[in-house]
């Protein structure tokens, strides 16, 4: 019997000594794991945790509200750069108008030289030529032609020469003097 009570001895401090040692390990992981020091008092580590935590999260705040202020001075000078460059624009907006009125109230004078002088005397003179040729003769010639060499010349001349000359001259040639005088 003696035995038996000496075996149930030992089972009470096999038991309670794991479960002590386990009992202190939670608990120092768990403060560990909730930021507070390995050894202190429960009630005295909220409000050290509490200082700590507001202390860093005010100079987080201050710090993004010194990020925020800059950006916002950082905007404002590009608001103010764009202002200024839109009234520039605004002032060459304006001055053109004014330009483009100020030409719309001149009247377009075209600067005759001699050159286009005699080149219109030239081709009158080429256009009368052909007004007094025959129909048949003033065709075979202006056949040997571009269409636009041709053009210039038969546009001046009357309707009912122009009608005979084309009425002699090769169909397709005919037809495509036809529609670029149409756009002349």
């Amino acid at each position: 019997m003696s035995d038996q009570k000496s075996s149930k001895q030992w089972i009470l401090p096999l038991l309670i000594i794991p479960l002590l040692l386990l009992l202190f390990t939670a608990y120092l992981v768990l403060n560990y794991a909730n930021g507070r020091p390995i050894f202190s008092m429960p009630f005295s580590s909220e409000e050290t945790t509490t200082q700590s935590s507001t202390s860093s999260q005010q100079a987080d705040l201050e710090k993004r509200l010194k990020l925020a202020n800059a950006e916002i001075k950082k905007l404002r000078v590009q608001a103010t750069e764009q202002a200024d460059v839109l009234q520039a624009k605004e002032q060459e907006v304006v001055r053109l108008i004014a330009e483009r009125d100020r030409l719309k109230k001149t009247p377009v004078t075209p600067a005759a030289t001699s050159e286009d002088t005699d080149k219109k005397k030239k081709a009158a003179n080429v256009t009368d030529v052909y007004a007094e040729m025959p129909a048949k003769e003033a065709a075979n010639i202006l056949n040997e032609l571009s269409p636009t060499e041709v053009v210039p010349i038969i546009q001046d001349i009357d309707a009912e020469q122009q009608a005979a000359i084309m009425a002699k001259m090769d169909p397709k040639k005919a037809a495509t003097l036809t529609q670029l005088l149409a756009v002349e």
